[in-house]
């Protein structure tokens, strides 16, 4: 079904980003594609529908087959039905004004009778669990229920060959749980899938064959769940630092009130009351379309409450006032940028409040390993490395209160692992950090406290022991188990390996 023969590309004003590679995928196999952020993963996959080479240039040497056609000799738009693509970025797929539109979109463009798109719209709507967004915008979804339309739309119009790039990223468990099944029901039914993923539990339960990509060549080729001792050495698997308590102090640096925000006719946050206090590393968690990013937002004034108040350091909020002291990071780090070089994107934000500090510039460079980036544009690398600089943009300011939203999605365990340290190196010089999160394993390694949100509201709050123990989070379905060894609830290792950060 797939072929690639001596297979060599890079990007225009780049060098080699895969070098002779050489791959032959059977029909109907389940092909994971792993490897470290920039090791050409979603190079593989933008080959395999043709947007390299007619989208994003560059050069290209060797051939690629999908089921005996050759990409170079067809448009895109000739490959829709071989090879459907989900990509990284959900926003970049997205572009009807609602989701039952989007879904339809590619059906209705193949002039597939009513009949048919109407039956592939309630399959693919039931499986997904998209009923009651089919009227809603999708520009005014969570991250997570964004990736669950883009993974729709390209589901609708069942092509031979399904690649998704970080399908799993800012889902939470129960839709990552649904995307699951529904790739499993397609491979039973014979289906060619690509996953590329940095998050590998489900990718190595359900994958058949693994592939492992490193320095743009094919490092391991074979069966997922025999190689252990390959994910290790390639560093696939995060082993985080012990978690460091908290000395926080009494009195809240950040205080939310009754806050009530509707966007549109859609009411998001109803009443929520918090404290953030100085010194703490707190979590945001919950299921896709709680409120986690709408109530960040309102941290540094990106959104007024409809009703109620926030306050920091006992004043209410006002942005203008806000960039030296609350930092966000954007969880679609496209959103962030301004600049057309990485170096001028990190240097903005200290030049504008007066914070230049050079060696703590180099710091931030070294540790989100970006000296090799400085010089590129940041709207033209790969979302794992984007998501980096949109982190150490915030970082390089030193703000009082660091917000990271979903900081680990497209992270591989290198990165995740040094943010961590980071973030543990921050508490002690008296950094208050909030993480809205669906990665509950980087969770329960940085944060001593976790606060559950749940369609708007707080449900919990509490140690992240005390929560997965909840029985009424946990029957809410606002809060997944941390699972390991066939079920037990189990929390990330406490002791730090030799090359950690």
């Amino acid at each position: 079904m797939i072929q690639m023969q001596d297979l060599r590309y890079r990007y225009p004003d780049t060098g080699w980003v895969l070098q002779g590679v050489n791959l032959a995928v059977n029909r109907g196999e389940y092909l994971a594609v792993l490897g470290a952020n920039g090791s050409g993963k979603s190079t593989l996959a933008f080959l395999l529908n043709g947007l390299i080479p007619h989208f994003f240039g560059g050069t290209l040497e060797g051939a690629v087959f999908i089921d005996g056609v050759n990409t170079r000799a067809c448009q895109v738009s000739e490959l829709v039905t071989r090879t459907g693509l989900v990509l990284q970025n959900a926003d970049a797929q997205l572009f009807n004004s609602t989701v039952e539109e989007e879904i339809v979109f590619g059906l209705e463009s193949l002039g597939l009778p009513r009949k048919e798109i109407e039956r592939r719209l309630r399959e693919i709507t039931e499986a997904l669990d998209l009923e009651h967004l089919l009227g809603r915008s999708p520009m005014t979804l969570s991250g997570g229920e964004k990736r669950l339309v883009a993974i729709g739309s390209v589901l609708s119009l069942d092509p031979s060959v399904l690649v998704l790039d970080e399908p799993y990223a800012d889902l939470d468990c129960e839709a990552t749980a649904r995307v699951r099944r529904s790739l499993r029901d397609l491979h039973l039914d014979g289906k060619t899938l690509v996953v590329v993923e940095q998050r590998l539990q489900g990718v190595l339960e359900d994958g058949v064959r693994c592939l492992v990509v490193g320095g743009g060549r094919i490092r391991f080729d074979g069966p997922a769940r025999e190689e252990e001792a390959v994910f290790r050495d390639e560093h696939l698997t995060p082993c985080y630092p012990e978690r460091r308590r908290a000395d926080a102090t009494s009195e809240p640096l950040l205080a939310v009130r009754d806050l009530f925000c509707r966007i549109g006719k859609q009411e998001i946050l109803k009443g929520v009351t918090l404290d953030i206090r100085a010194g703490e590393t707190v979590a945001l968690v919950g299921r896709n379309g709680s409120g986690k990013t709408t109530l960040i937002k309102h941290f540094n004034g990106l959104l007024r409450p409809t009703a109620g108040a926030v306050t920091f350091r006992g004043r209410e909020i006002r942005p203008h006032r806000m960039a030296a002291h609350v930092g966000l990071s954007f969880q679609n780090p496209n959103d962030q940028f301004f600049k057309y070089r990485v170096q001028d994107e990190l240097e903005e934000g200290p030049r504008r409040v007066g914070k230049r500090e050079p060696d703590w510039f180099r710091d931030i460079c070294d540790l989100f390993d970006l000296n090799g980036l400085l010089d590129r544009s940041p709207y033209r690398l790969s979302e794992g490395e984007k998501k980096r600089i949109a982190v150490a943009s915030i970082l390089t300011v030193r703000p009082l209160l660091l917000v990271l939203d979903e900081p680990t999605a497209g992270q591989d365990a290198r990165l995740r692992e040094a943010l961590a340290v980071l973030l543990t190196k921050l508490t002690e010089l008296g950094c208050t950090t909030v993480i809205a999160t669906h990665d509950l394993e980087f969770a329960a390694a940085v944060a001593d406290r976790w606060i559950v949100l749940h369609d708007g509201g707080i449900v919990a709050d509490g140690s992240p022991e005390a929560l997965q123990r909840d029985e009424r989070v946990l029957r809410l379905g606002a809060l997944g188990r941390l699972v390991a060894n066939g079920g037990a609830v189990a929390f990330p290792r406490q002791e730090r390996r030799d090359d950690a950060a």
